[in-house]
């Protein structure tokens, strides 16, 4: 049975150089501008933009050049939030043949009032 995770994404500082996020998951992490989400395998993982914050989208990209935890997405679902599904079995780096056990990926948001686009890099790790 997959757990599912949310994780809120709200604008923290938007006066900062970059700006800074806020990023909580349901199961009880919050981080400024950082965030290492513990997930199980086969969790259903649930990136949510925080719209009144300041946040104007999201865009969630896994990190090219790893093996990825990820089975599916991450996606837009039409409605400015992502999904993914986190693989079932830890997978193997081919080049060294070790499991793989956490992902780092992107948040690219913007802000409103703002047309430029920013990144902010947290981490997702499959808990044992």
């Amino acid at each position: 049975m997959s757990s599912a995770v949310i994780i809120t994404v709200s604008l923290k500082d938007s006066s900062s150089d970059p700006p800074k996020l806020k990023l909580k998951d349901s199961i009880g992490d919050s981080g400024d501008n950082n965030l290492n989400t513990d997930v199980s395998l086969g969790a259903n993982i649930t990136w949510v933009p925080d719209l009144a914050s300041g946040i104007q989208s999201i865009d969630i990209v896994p990190n090219n050049g790893q093996t990825s935890i990820f089975e599916s997405g991450p996606t837009g679902d039409g409605t400015g939030k992502f999904v993914a599904t986190i693989k079932e079995t830890e997978p193997i780096d081919p080049v060294t043949n070790k499991k793989v056990k956490s992902e780092n990926y992107t948040i690219k948001f913007l802000i409103d009032g703002d047309d430029t686009e920013y990144p902010h890099d947290p981490k997702l790790t499959i808990k044992n």
